[in-house]
C-alpha cells in the first residue's frame, strides 16, 4: 500500500495552523462601546431614518457619496474654531495631540475594528469635532459670524444638521468634544459657555423640555450627542424608578377614544419633562408633544440606543409604546390634538398615526416604565359606572339647550307621574 502523499500531508496541516495564527492576531472584543450600527431588524423598518442626509460624524458614515458636499464646510469652521483663540497654531497643536494620544479609548467606544489608521481617525475627529463646537457656538445667542453662513441662511439646513447630530451611527466620543473644547476656552478670552448649554440650546426644538439639563444628564459621563438628548428627556420621577430598578412588564391600555368613552379626561399637563405624565381621578396629564419632520428618526435612534447599549433604561421605548397603545387610529390623533397634547407639525392625523403604529416594531421591551400609570388607567376604565356617567355626559349634557332639553323632560315625565298617580288615588277615593 503506497504510503500517504508528502504534500497532501502538509496542505492538510496547514490550514490548522493558519488558524492558530489567526487566534493569536485576534484582536479582544470592546465590551463598552457606545457607538454602533443600528440592529437590522431595527433598520429594516425605516431604513432611511437612521443614515445621515447632509453631514457624517465619526467614521462610520466617513467618505458616503451624499455626505461629501460637507466636508469642506468642515475645513472652514475648524479654520474659523482655531481663529477664536489667541494662538491659532498652537491650539490646533494641542487639540490635535490631544486627540492622536487617546486614540486607543476611542476605538474602544466603537464595535469590531475601524479601518481608519491612527493619524487618519485622529484627523477625521478633529474636524468633525470642530465643526460641531463652530456650528454650536454659532447657534448660541445669534453668533456674527452666523450673518454670511450659507448653513444658517438656507431655511432647511439646521433643521437637517440637528436630524443628523442625532443619529446613533453618526457620533464621537463626547470626551473628544470636552477636551477640544477646553483648549479652546483655554486660549480665548472672552468667557465661554458650558459646553453642555451650548448642545441642549442647539438641539432645544427637539427636546419638547423647557429645562436645560435632565435629571439622567447630571452627574455622570455623556457618550456622545445622542446620549446627551437622551437623559435630557428623563424627568426625576423616573429616573428614581430607573437607580431604584422599579421597571415592570409591559401594560397595555385601551386607547385614547376609547378611554374617553370610559370618562377618562385628557388634558395638557404643564410638566417640563416630556415623560412626566400622570393620571389622578379620571384625569390623564400628558405633557405636549410637537411631532414634525425629524420626530420619526430622532425617536427610533433614541430606541436604537436604549435596544443597543449595555445597562441602559428603555424609558424612550416605554413612552413610544405607551403613545402607540394610546393612538390606535386616527381619530385618537383627532382627540389628542384638540386638546393639545399633539401639536401636528408633519401633516394629516393618518401619518402621525403611521409614526406611533410603526415606530415599535422589532423592538424588545426589557422594561417598561409606566407600568404603575397602565395600572391605574386601566382600573379606572374597567369601572362600568364610568363609562354610564360619560355616556349621560356625551348624551345629554354637552351643551346648554341639551341640558335644558333634559330637565324639561325629567320635569314633564315628574308631572305626568304626579298626575297619573293623582287620578289613581281619586279613582280609589271615590
Amino acid at each position: 500500500m503506497a504510503g500517504a502523499n508528502p504534500t497532501d500531508q502538509q496542505e492538510s496541516g496547514q490550514w490548522l495552523i493558519n488558524i492558530k495564527k489567526d487566534f493569536a492576531n485576534l484582536t479582544s472584543l470592546s465590551t463598552g462601546w457606545s457607538i454602533c450600527k443600528v440592529p437590522c431588524k431595527l433598520r429594516d423598518m425605516n431604513d432611511g431614518a437612521y443614515n445621515p442626509q447632509i453631514i457624517s460624524i465619526g467614521p462610520l458614515h466617513h467618505g458616503t457619496h451624499n455626505v461629501l458636499d460637507m466636508e469642506e464646510h468642515k475645513w472652514h469652521y475648524a479654520l474659523s474654531l482655531l481663529e477664536r483663540t489667541r494662538d491659532a497654531e498652537k491650539t490646533l497643536d494641542e487639540c490635535g495631540e490631544t486627540i492622536l494620544n487617546n486614540d486607543a479609548l476611542v476605538r474602544a467606544y466603537y464595535p469590531g475594528s475601524i479601518k481608519y489608521v491612527r493619524t487618519d481617525l485622529a484627523k477625521m475627529l478633529l474636524f468633525d469635532g470642530c465643526f460641531i463646537l463652530e456650528l454650536f457656538l454659532r447657534s448660541f445667542n445669534g453668533d456674527a459670524k452666523r450673518q454670511y453662513d450659507p448653513i444658517f441662511t438656507t431655511s432647511w439646513m439646521i433643521s437637517t444638521l440637528q436630524r443628523d447630530l442625532a443619529l446613533l451611527e453618526n457620533q464621537i466620543p463626547f470626551f473628544v468634544l470636552t477636551e477640544l473644547y477646553k483648549h479652546i476656552v483655554r486660549h480665548t478670552a472672552a468667557d465661554q459657555p458650558p459646553l453642555m448649554d451650548l448642545a441642549l440650546r442647539f438641539f432645544r426644538a427637539d427636546l419638547n423640555t423647557d429645562e436645560g439639563v435632565g435629571a439622567g444628564i447630571s452627574g455622570r459621563n455623556l457618550c456622545h450627542l445622542l446620549d446627551l438628548l437622551h437623559g435630557s428627556y428623563l424627568p426625576a420621577s423616573l429616573r428614581v424608578d430607573y437607580l431604584r430598578g422599579r421597571a415592570g412588564p409591559w401594560k397595555l391600555i385601551s386607547c385614547a377614544t376609547e378611554l374617553c368613552a370610559a370618562g377618562i379626561k385628557f388634558q395638557k399637563d404643564t410638566a417640563k419633562h416630556q415623560l412626566d405624565l400622570s393620571f389622578e381621578n379620571g384625569v390623564f396629564k400628558i405633557p405636549p408633544l410637537q411631532i414634525h419632520d425629524s420626530t420619526d428618526s430622532l425617536f427610533r435612534n433614541l430606541i436604537a440606543f436604549e435596544q443597543s447599549m449595555q445597562g441602559c433604561g428603555q424609558y424612550m421605548t416605554s413612552y413610544a409604546l405607551l403613545m402607540d397603545r394610546l393612538v390606535d387610529t386616527s381619530s385618537d390623533v383627532e382627540l389628542l390634538a384638540k386638546k393639545r397634547i399633539i401639536q401636528n407639525d408633519l401633516g394629516g392625523y393618518e401619518d402621525v398615526t403611521d409614526l406611533f403604529n410603526n415606530i415599535c416594531k422589532q423592538v424588545v421591551v426589557r422594561e417598561f416604565y409606566f407600568t404603575q400609570l397602565c395600572e391605574q388607567v386601566d382600573a379606572y376604565y374597567n369601572k362600568s359606572w364610568h363609562g354610564y356617567r360619560a355616556s349621560l355626559k356625551q348624551d345629554y349634557f354637552k351643551n346648554p339647550w341639551a341640558i335644558i332639553s333634559f330637565i324639561a323632560a325629567i320635569v314633564l315625565l315628574s308631572l305626568t307621574t304626579l298626575q297619573t298617580i293623582y287620578s289613581v288615588l281619586s279613582y280609589y277615593h271615590n
